[in-house]
């Protein structure tokens, strides 16, 4: 039986790939089930929504599928992101798949300017305006950045407290490479990477990412990507993940 998630603790046991990182993580910055966040827990499985926006972690059983399909459209769900496997025991259509990559080396990178996010005014933090500044620069069809106000109070509230870290490169002053990572007790999870045109290819992305790595401590590292990054994410270290495939 779907049972709402009371605490934390219940949904640690799902802190074996990216998408149960995600759900630590979002837990851990704005609490068990509030108006920003809601989690339940299956017998094998946990979910959780923010606004329309469903990620299912752990493993579906096929017993365990009636019930889900009926519980998912109760919670508001208008998109679900999940684990392949996951969608074909639900039987679902996607519309969107990618794979997760870990982290298994040391990354290639030059030395950098890098400036990471404080939960305090600093000048030389990274500033999270510019940051999304930057998103916003490099978007693609494939790359869409929220608006401002909801990723300004969203980062600056899961950096707070400590759920998620961020940094960037500087060039001439300017910032010109960035990325982001969720936090959960085993692994961290990059998102919201981005170089300008007129930098990729000079190490500075990788700079980034590798910044990021080491203030990951004995966590694994991963990230969610399109197969037409996977080339890009080898160089740096990165291999197929425990997850394989994920869809949206």
């Amino acid at each position: 039986m779907i049972r709402l998630a009371e605490n934390i603790s219940a949904l640690e046991p799902f802190d074996e790939a990216a998408f149960g990182c995600s759900v630590i993580s979002t837990a851990k910055a704005y609490g068990m089930n509030t108006e920003a966040a809601q989690f339940w827990l299956g017998s094998s499985f946990a979910v959780r929504r923010q606004d329309s926006t469903v990620t299912l972690c752990g493993t579906v059983r096929q017993e365990d599928k009636q019930e889900l399909r009926e519980f998912l459209p109760c919670i508001g769900m208008q998109t679900l992101v999940c684990s392949r496997k996951n969608a074909q025991v639900l039987a679902l259509e996607t519309a969107e798949t990618g794979i997760e990559m870990e982290l298994t080396g040391k990354i290639p990178a030059p030395k950098a300017e890098l400036h990471f996010a404080t939960t305090v005014p600093d000048e030389d933090a990274l500033n999270l305006t510019e940051m999304h500044h930057l998103l916003v620069a490099c978007k693609t069809p494939d790359f869409m950045p929220p608006p401002f106000e909801p990723f300004y109070l969203d980062m600056s509230h899961r950096i707070r407290h400590g759920a998620a870290v961020a940094a960037g490169a500087y060039q001439n002053g300017k910032l010109c490479a960035c990325a982001a990572a969720a936090l959960s007790p085993k692994r961290m999870l990059l998102f919201s990477g981005a170089a300008l045109p007129q930098v990729r290819g000079s190490g500075a992305f990788a700079a980034v990412i590798a910044g990021l790595a080491e203030r990951a401590g004995e966590r694994t590292v991963s990230l969610l990507c399109g197969e037409g990054l996977r080339r890009h994410y080898e160089k740096m270290g990165f291999e197929k993940g425990v997850l394989a495939e994920w869809l949206r």
